[in-house]
């Protein structure tokens, strides 16, 4: 996954892969963006609870350096996939970028929000949250990000996302016309358990269509499964960084 944290009743995840076979920036690099995600979320959403879900490769549990050290004490969870069956598959196996990252993000995740929600700990945290946050690791929250917009009368029981996106991929395969970025977004506790069914549906409807010799991401997945009742969408979600594949700087 990419991360969870709490704030005045409010919450946020977040996922990340420091060591990865996918992307172009080293361990060192990605530990270190990481660390300004976590500061970023810290900085902007006072209060926060931080849940770190980490998809990496075993790498990670020999990594003594002191920027690592610093990322895990500035959490407030950290949840190790790297030993996840699963995720050491797509790891060891899987050389596509788009199917090995977005395959891992929904088992990530999926596997995190099933891991909190069979600790009572954890879930006293959801339960005290307002919102929790899904952010991806590696980018970082900005002054224009405004929790008003995501926490309100008009948001409650819904997910809030950026506003959808032309889809990319044939439609005859995924079923949708729009996208929804997930690199930045949010859900209420009451939405706990749907979401984990939706990442179940997400997974599913993957692997199926992975198996057709077909595709479909995250984004295009979200835009197919969540109902359009249950969804507000913002045109400025405040986030940035620069995404894996080439290093393009991208500001929602």
């Amino acid at each position: 996954i990419r991360d969870f944290c709490l704030s005045r009743g409010l919450g946020d995840v977040y996922k990340r892969q420091v060591y990865t076979n996918y992307g172009i920036y080293d361990p060192k690099q990605r530990i270190q963006q990481t660390l300004d995600t976590a500061k970023s979320a810290k900085k902007y959403i006072p209060g926060a609870v931080i849940v770190l879900v980490d998809n990496s490769k075993v790498d990670v549990q020999n990594d003594t350096s002191a920027e690592f050290e610093e990322l895990i004490d500035l959490v407030d969870y950290y949840i190790d996939n790297s030993d996840d069956t699963d995720i050491k598959y797509f790891h060891e196996n899987v050389q596509n970028y788009d199917i090995g990252k977005n395959a891992m993000e929904a088992l990530g995740i999926m596997k995190a929000l099933t891991y909190i929600s069979n600790d009572k700990a954890m879930m006293k945290e959801v339960a005290k949250a307002g919102r929790i946050f899904k952010l991806s690791g590696r980018y970082q929250v900005t002054d224009k990000f405004d929790i008003k917009k995501f926490d309100s009368v008009e948001t409650k029981g819904k997910y809030v996302f950026k506003r959808a996106q032309p889809s990319w991929i044939n439609p005859a395969d995924t079923g949708v016309n729009t996208l929804l970025q997930t690199r930045l977004w949010s859900f209420t506790p009451s939405q706990f358990a749907d979401t984990i069914s939706l990442y179940n549906k997400i997974i599913e409807t993957m692997v199926g269509l992975f198996n057709q010799n077909k595709y479909i991401d995250n984004e295009h997945a979200m835009a197919k499964f969540i109902p359009k009742d249950k969804l507000v969408e913002l045109d400025i979600v405040g986030l940035q960084g620069n995404i894996a594949p080439n290093g393009m700087m991208i500001i929602d």
